[in-house]
């Protein structure tokens, strides 16, 4: 299939320039002596943060609990989530999240 066959809105990546952009993110990072961890707002997709971690990410960033179990799902180790947790039941889902991950917020 041809680009111009794609309905739209349709999500395109030019793999090249992602991975040069991954791969510059990564060596600003080090050579700033500070740990990436990317936030998967804009992806959310699992092998994307893997390949994020693979290029020297050392865990990743989600929104939401529910975010944080889909990546750990998909065998992410390392997940901070960078909003608010209220409610006893999110609080539930993290400590089971803590049992096979690393897990904050």
């Amino acid at each position: 299939m041809m680009y111009e066959e794609l309905d739209t809105p349709a999500l395109l990546i030019d793999k090249r320039v992602m991975m040069e952009n991954v791969v510059a993110m990564q060596q600003y990072a080090d050579r700033q002596h500070v740990k990436l961890r990317p936030h998967t707002k804009t992806h959310k997709t699992p092998a994307l943060a893997k390949l994020q971690e693979e290029k020297g990410a050392s865990g990743i960033t989600v929104a939401k609990v529910g975010e944080a179990e889909v990546m750990a799902a998909h065998g992410l180790k390392d997940i901070f989530i960078a909003n608010q947790i209220v409610g006893e039941t999110k609080l539930k889902r993290i400590r089971k999240l803590a049992e096979s991950i690393q897990i904050s917020f």
